[in-house]
């Protein structure tokens, strides 16, 4: 007698295969522990002998880094939770990436601890902006793997958008590489350049990606024009 095999819920399912739900939930999962930690370096410095006055003046070095790293972190989910969408489907590298990346917002609150006990410190800037920069490494070649890849993991988004965002990532990643040598020269210039790069990258990416979405409309809009002239005008 021939024994009928059961199917198993998962049991046909490639070892590739990646929930992205539960994917999701663990990343947003991370943000919020990520970003709650943060607060936890806002204390006055430990001295007896400083007023009230003089203990929060000492603190606003690692109050500016505190809004930094929490803007930093803050803009990592939000492009995340706004990219993630063209995502269909996922295999293991761009699982093991996702967490990759993850392991580098974890390290965030470590750096800016760093920073923020040793603001003025070559050193500690350059902590920041090398974790940074590997953060960012990986997002880059998470969507230029993506990119690459678009009929599979991205099948109903416009290639070059996904480019546009892979080039993003990978002008940050170079601005947050230039930053770790603005860190031996001049602290307070790696300081602007945190905040300044990736904005004006952004913009950049922003304004690409308008014109991308001009151009795909207007020849949508010529194409249907034909159409609509085929139609009237049959040959």
């Amino acid at each position: 007698m021939k024994l009928m095999k059961k199917n198993l819920p998962g049991v046909s399912e490639p070892m590739s295969y990646v929930n992205l739900e539960r994917l999701t939930f663990l990343v947003d999962g991370v943000f919020a522990i990520t970003m709650t930690l943060l607060v936890l370096e806002l204390r006055l410095p430990e001295s007896s002998n400083a007023s009230l006055s003089q203990s929060l003046l000492a603190m606003l070095p690692r109050l500016y880094i505190y809004f930094i790293a929490f803007y930093s972190i803050a803009n990592h989910w939000v492009v995340h939770q706004r990219m993630f969408r063209h995502i269909t489907s996922a295999d293991s590298k761009m699982l093991w990436l996702t967490i990759l990346g993850l392991l580098f917002i974890t390290l965030i609150p470590a750096s800016t601890a760093i920073v923020g006990r040793f603001p003025a410190e070559k050193l500690a800037a350059a902590c920041f902006s090398a974790n940074s920069f590997l953060q960012g490494i990986t997002v880059w070649i998470f969507w230029a793997y993506v990119s690459k890849n678009h009929k599979q993991f991205a099948a109903y988004s416009d290639p070059h958008m996904l480019g546009i965002t892979a080039q993003v990532w990978f002008i940050i990643t170079i601005g947050w590489l230039i930053s770790i040598l603005f860190s031996f020269v001049n602290v307070y210039l790696t300081y602007i350049s945190w905040i300044l790069w990736p904005n004006l990258v952004a913009v950049w990416g922003n304004h690409r990606r308008q014109v991308l979405l001009s151009k795909n409309l207007n020849e949508a809009g010529k194409d249907g024009k034909k159409k609509r002239t085929k139609q009237e005008n049959p040959a």
